[in-house]
């Protein structure tokens, strides 16, 4: 995988042998609460021989991008993931459940493929190429926030008893 840094995510756009795709197409809005489960829907469509696999890209700098594929799903690393099988579009749906702000983030499926080439020096490599879908979901958490930030103040109105003494009088 070439991955090119253009656009707002590292996978945004892929070198595929000379030219580049990018991502284009609808932006869905999803907002949540904290420990809600939600469904991300694919619109890739998968033939024999490829995997769906679902990325995420944060807009804070303290949460990394995430690629998640089957063997991820089924090795538990992320137990919270899930793929649901989707017959009427042949793909893989994103379930999530007990919501959280470290979810927050923009969601996109793709197709992923195994290639196998033949250099000029006759030496086999492989590697994946993607196939992005139309559609990229940006999820966002409601109220968690909003109760990390009252709880800040409180705890830090709490620890510091002059400006509670100050604030009463």
């Amino acid at each position: 995988l070439a991955s090119d840094t253009k656009g707002p995510h590292p996978y945004q756009s892929l070198r595929w042998s000379e030219k580049e795709l990018q991502v284009f197409g609808a932006e869905v809005d999803m907002r949540v609460k904290a420990g809600d489960s939600i469904t991300l829907y694919c619109d890739c469509v998968i033939p024999l021989g490829s995997l769906i696999v679902w990325l995420r890209n944060c807009s804070h700098e303290h949460q990394p991008s995430l690629l998640i594929d089957s063997s991820k799903i089924f090795k538990e690393k992320f137990p919270r993931f899930s793929f649901v099988l989707n017959s009427s579009r042949n793909s893989y749906d994103l379930h999530i459940t007990n919501v959280s702000v470290s979810d927050e983030g923009m969601y996109y499926c793709a197709k992923r493929e195994k290639k196998i080439s033949k250099d000029v020096n006759g030496i086999i490599n492989d590697q994946f190429e993607y196939e992005y879908g139309n559609k990229t979901t940006r999820l966002s958490v409601l109220g968690e926030k909003t109760f990390s930030l009252l709880f800040m103040l409180i705890c830090f109105v709490l620890t510091n008893p002059f400006l509670l003494f100050s604030l009463y009088f």
